[in-house]
């Protein structure tokens, strides 16, 4: 058809189809905090060699990487012995640990009495010193895994039972009002409300925890124990064995990064949501 005269041409746009229209582009995510990181760990590295090979330092005092590096292959069946216990004990005493902090954070939670009579204890709980609590442990428990165990648990439980009283006591009046008009009961608004809210505070509780279980298990060992990477790192120091002392180290520090990551990963996999609302 022709347009008349005295109507204003019109102009007609081509529709795009699907495939013509750009896709939304995805963020990019940074290499940064991975590469610097390992980049950093690289420069420490050669500073260490650098001042061992050099002779700057006595190789007494601080062995080169190289010879630590040396130490953990050639000893490996030795290390691996005494860390399989190390491991135990950080395994048992991470699940008691886990299992006692939240069970009594949701005791305190939900009980206001509850919380004003144990909160305050618990808070006490935490000045007592582990150096001093661990010989009576072993007077006690003896010189097994077992007084190692109640260490990391005593380690392990305060940032769990903290972080679940904080996570189940987040969530608002009005919601719980709310979930209550509409007829849901209160194991529904503990298991669907109080729960998913408490997950992200219970993770960073967990965190803290995995940073610190490895730590308490060898300071357990340090006060008596046949076994494990403390008992290692004390056999070695008196033999003068500095790089197995070294490697000892190595070991405890690589079992922390693994239980962070580890936890991490379960936090991303367990709070979608979370990740998805304020995480980048």
């Amino acid at each position: 058809m022709i347009a008349d005269a005295g109507s204003p041409a019109t102009a007609t746009v081509p529709a795009t189809t699907a495939a013509e229209r750009p896709s939304p582009r995805r963020p990019r995510r940074s290499i940064a905090p991975v590469v610097l990181p390992f980049v950093a760990v690289l420069v420490i590295l050669g500073i260490w060699e650098i001042l061992s090979a050099g002779k700057i330092v006595n190789p007494l005092v601080l062995p080169s990487p190289t010879d630590v590096g040396k130490s953990l292959v050639n000893d490996r069946a030795l290390y691996w012995t005494n860390a399989r216990t190390t491991l135990l004990e950080i395994f048992i005493g991470s699940v008691v640990g886990v299992a006692l902090g939240v069970l009594f954070g949701v005791m305190v939670a939900l009980q206001r009495s509850v919380r004003a009579a144990l909160y305050p204890l618990l808070v006490a709980s935490q000045s007592l010193p582990v150096l001093a609590l661990a010989p009576i442990l072993v007077l006690w428990l003896g010189f097994g895994i077992a007084p190692k165990i109640v260490i990391v648990v005593q380690i392990i439980f305060f940032p769990v039972t903290v972080a679940t009283i904080q996570g189940l006591t987040s969530v608002s009046n009005e919601v719980l009002v709310f979930g209550k008009s509409l007829g849901a009961s209160a194991w529904t608004v503990f298991w669907k409300v109080r729960v998913p809210a408490m997950l992200p505070y219970l993770f960073g509780g967990l965190k803290i925890a995995s940073s610190y279980a490895a730590v308490a298990a060898v300071i357990g060992e340090y006060t008596g124990a046949e076994h494990g990477l403390g008992a290692l790192m004390l056999r070695a120091n008196s033999d003068y064995n500095i790089p197995v002392v070294f490697g000892s180290v190595v070991l405890v520090t690589v079992i922390g990064l693994a239980l962070f990551g580890l936890t991490t990963l379960a936090e991303r996999k367990l709070t979608p949501w979370h990740r998805a609302g304020g995480e980048r």
